[in-house]
């Protein structure tokens, strides 16, 4: 007898045989657990699995992952953790313990007659892990795909079947069944003509054309194709009033001769058009109360996705500078599934379509209200090709009006000096960017690149540039081969590129203030993003930037208010929101919320930041499973093993063995320097878990120093040589000579100083700032130094990373 009941069509959700549901913490081992069901007991190898969901990884790091998610998948399951069959090379569900909706809907499939097909459209609640999406992971993206295809056509061939014996003995009809098969295929015309028929005999004749007629301009926008003969045929009889209604059904289609009551219907008609009309022109709800959610426009003839994605994209952020509307990011609108809109916490969708007409573009957008499906607003545009910016702003002003707010005027906005004929090409490349891909990212790459050479000005491509630079710098490994850069390329070009372009730009001050957070600068990340904020108030990256900052710094309740916006925001990429969670609920002693949050913020992103992963190890360190804390270590560890790869050259250096150079792995005090908290308690707590985690003594973790001040900085260092000591991220030797006049010289294959081996040194308030040329442009990078706690040893805490080194006698 099965003691468990998973639901795959629609929303996953798992229950006991009682009905009790039981909660799967992480998005992957849910995913996990449906993979295995739909194999049917089939055993399924370790890698195949690991490969599957977590393929970003080594395969050390994805075995450790899946270990650890059989683990969770364990301890949910409870008594019924033996539906698990788990051995050394395979893992396989014991279905005679488990009921699965989708495995049920292909054996009523196979049942066949009108009882069959009955069970299988009633079966069919939804499209297949509906809320399961994981768009990191491709090869479980394609295996979600394909099953729920072939779901969806297995309902769709039962609904049809069924819709046929319908036509023909309509009495027998189910109407919740009909409209369910017109929402799985909204294009079926028998399941359209069953409905006709159920409501003319029903007496409502107006209502079964109005059916037609919809279903009329359905195919004909989407498919280019007319009704068939049979549709078209049934109408007329319906018109002609062959299809009689029922007994004691109330004919309500339009009479067709005069009648007494002919004025007073005609009156009444009247009446309900106009209050129609006057409800239509009611302004949509208050500004503070919509959450709009932007779904990437579709690409009609002459029209690419990427260009009318990106048109989307820039309409959205439209939205938001000028209206200051309640937008939700743009990786949400591409992301959350269709159906799984509410999830997101969005009140209304803006959808739209983009057609290419002559020389010019036609886009028909509509809003829908998600609480009552009712479409508030649709409105045509046309405008010339040549600059979508004017199509653009008619929109805004369009919307703005329609909902009754006073628009920001585009003069306040930074100026752009894109030509209206890169418009489009800059459209493309951030629908590229967008596409959450290493290979989007690079495509983008090449093409910002061009555009930013022809227009030095511009923010917008050096906004987008710098993200993709900063990916390749700081984010998955894949980002960078897909570019063919190596990481420390990818920050160069960062710094390059911030260096070269001043604007204001929310998304370059953005950028700015994840550097300062990495350099551990606070106080200036905090500035940065708080600018980026009153440009554009729901920039998510800026939203998490402070959050973070605040939360390190001990305000925490604010940090988790603008952390829990900025998920609220992006639902569909949380990873930054959920990390500042973790952070401020670690600062605040409550150590199950922020492994709760740590959790979320691991399922929601391939390529965990180092700061992230750094905190899930101490929270396990800190906990009593002693292997999972060992395992948590080990991801940290392996995701910094991966960084290294090739021979590269920077400037006038050239590495031959980058990993040799590079790479070393890291102890518990190494990981301990990615968080610094302010509260001096809270960080021995963060460096005792960690410790513990790494498998060291959690007594040999050294007291944490404060940072040197100028003074101190210029005493030790200026005038004086420092040798680096074998670190985390440099093996190799290296040394620096400083000059009382800031002259300094680098030696070694590698140091904080990228890239040169001559530059200028200062002092910056309490900070040691570099300055190099790269690129015929002056980059600088300030640096926090600090006292190890170490005898004789200090560091440079800067934006790639800790530098140890001997202190200068």
């Amino acid at each position: 007898m099965s003691c468990l009941r998973l639901t795959l069509l629609g929303p996953f959700a798992l229950a006991t045989a009682a009905g009790a549901p039981i909660r799967i913490d992480t998005r992957k081992a849910r995913a996990l657990l449906a993979v295995l069901a739909m194999a049917n007991s089939r055993p399924l190898a370790r890698e195949r699995l690991a490969s599957l969901l977590w393929s970003r990884g080594s395969t050390r790091q994805s075995l450790a992952s899946l270990s650890q998610a059989l683990y969770s998948l364990r301890r949910a399951l409870g008594e019924a953790a033996p539906a698990l069959v788990v051995s050394a090379e395979t893992v396989a569900l014991a279905m005679d313990r488990v009921s699965v909706d989708a495995l049920e809907l292909e054996a009523a499939a196979s049942e066949g007659g009108a009882a069959g097909w009955r069970r299988n459209l009633a079966l069919y609640a939804g499209p297949f892990l509906d809320d399961l999406s994981i768009d990191t992971e491709d090869g479980y993206r394609e295996w979600r795909q394909q099953e729920r295809a072939r779901l969806e056509a297995i309902a769709t061939g039962a609904g049809t079947a069924l819709m046929n014996a319908w036509e023909h003995a309509p009495d027998e009809a189910d109407p919740a069944l009909v409209d369910r098969l017109l929402q799985i295929d909204p294009y079926n015309e028998p399941a359209t003509r069953v409905k006709m028929r159920c409501l003319a005999l029903e007496g409502r004749s107006a209502a079964a054309i109005e059916a037609l007629e919809a279903m009329t301009a359905r195919l004909e926008e989407d498919l280019a194709v007319a009704p068939s003969e049979a549709s078209l045929g049934l109408a007329e009889e319906i018109r002609s009033g062959s299809l009689a209604p029922r007994a004691g059904a109330v004919a309500r289609g339009v009479p067709s001769g005069r009648s007494a009551t002919g004025p007073l219907v005609a009156i009444a008609v009247t009446c309900v058009l106009l209050l129609s009309v006057l409800l239509l022109r009611d302004p949509l709800p208050r500004p503070d109360s919509i959450r709009l959610l932007v779904r990437p426009f579709h690409a009609d003839s002459g029209m690419t996705e990427d260009l009318a994605t990106g048109f989307a994209d820039d309409l959205a952020t439209e939205l938001v500078r000028r209206a200051s509307l309640h937008v939700l990011s743009r990786e949400s609108g591409r992301l959350v599934p269709v159906g799984g809109e509410a999830r997101t916490a969005a009140s209304h969708v803006l959808e739209g379509r983009v057609r290419a007409v002559d020389e010019g573009w036609t886009i028909n957008l509509w809003i829908t209200e998600l609480s009552t499906g009712r479409e508030v607003w649709a409105e045509r545009f046309e405008g010339s090709a040549g600059d979508p910016r004017l199509l653009r702003d008619e929109i805004v002003a369009e919307l703005g009006e329609r909902i009754g707010i006073a628009l920001r005027p585009a003069a306040d906005l930074p100026a752009t000096t894109l030509t209206d004929a890169a418009m489009p090409a800059y459209l493309r490349a951030l629908a590229r960017l967008h596409s959450g891909t290493p290979e989007g990212n690079a495509e983008a790459m090449a093409a910002l690149e061009e555009l930013a050479q022809a227009h030095p000005a511009a923010p917008e491509p050096a906004a987008a540039l710098a993200l993709a630079y900063e990916r390749i710098a700081f984010g998955a490994d894949a980002h960078a081969r897909a570019a063919g850069l190596h990481w420390r390329e990818g920050y160069l070009l960062l710094k390059w590129q911030l260096a070269r372009t001043e604007a204001d730009h929310p998304g370059l001050l953005a950028a700015r203030a994840r550097l300062a957070l990495r350099r551990l600068d606070h106080a200036e990340a905090e500035i940065l993003a708080r600018q980026a904020l009153a440009s554009e108030s729901a920039h998510v990256a800026a939203l998490e930037v402070l959050a973070e900052s605040l939360a390190l710094t001990g305000d925490t309740g604010e940090a988790r208010r603008l952390a829990t916006r900025a998920v609220l925001l992006s639902p569909s990429a949380p990873a930054g929101g959920y990390t500042a969670i973790a952070l401020a609920t670690f600062a605040e002693g409550d150590l199950a919320a922020a492994a709760d949050a740590v959790a979320m913020a691991l399922d929601g992103t391939a390529s965990p930041s180092p700061r992230l992963l750094a905190l899930a190890a101490a929270i396990r360190g800190l906990g009593p499973d002693a292997p999972r804390a060992r395992a948590a270590f080990a991801d940290l560890v392996a995701a910094s093993e991966s960084r290294p790869f090739g021979a590269w050259r920077l400037g006038d250096i050239t590495y031959t063995n980058p990993r040799a150079a590079t790479w070393s792995r890291p102890t518990g005090t190494d990981a301990a320097q990615l968080i610094r908290f302010a509260d001096p308690a809270v960080d021995a707590l963060l460096r005792s878990g960690l410790a513990r985690a790494a498998g060291e003594a959690a007594s040999t973790a050294p007291a944490r120093s404060t940072p040197l001040e100028g003074g101190e900085i210029e005493e030790l260092l200026m005038n004086a040589r420092i040798v680096g000591r074998p670190s985390w991220l440099a093996r190799q030797s290296w040394s620096q000579i400083r000059t009382a006049s800031g002259h300094l010289e680098q030696r070694g294959p590698l140091g904080p100083l990228p890239a040169a081996r001559e530059g200028r040194s200062r002092i910056v308030d309490s900070r040691l700032c570099d300055r190099w040329t790269w690129r015929d442009s002056d980059l600088e990078s300030c640096q926090l130094v600090v006292r190890t706690g170490l005898p004789g040893t200090l560091a440079m805490i800067g934006e790639i990373g800790v530098f140890p080194f001997v202190a200068p006698d």
